[in-house]
């Protein structure tokens, strides 16, 4: 499974094969920032959706964490 670097400028998000440094060269060139180092997938639009489901987990991740803290301290407060 091949390994791709995402790439975004504005909206504009673009998965290039991480070992194609002409087409990252370009762009950068173009104004477009690494959001994404490496991430596996079958072709660059798969990597586009696991690139979606990182982020959407990543956005989760402090929620579930506060949620969390909250529902121990719950059970803390209920156990005394």
């Amino acid at each position: 499974m091949p390994d791709y670097r995402l790439f975004q400028k504005n909206q504009t998000v673009r998965a290039v094969n991480h070992v194609s440094q002409d087409q990252q060269d370009r762009l950068a060139a173009a104004g477009y920032k690494v959001v994404w180092d490496v991430v596996n997938a079958d072709s660059a639009n798969a990597a586009l959706l696991r690139y979606q489901q990182l982020r959407h987990d990543e956005g989760n991740a402090a929620q579930n964490f506060a949620t969390d803290s909250l529902f121990s301290s719950l059970l803390g407060l209920i156990s005394r």
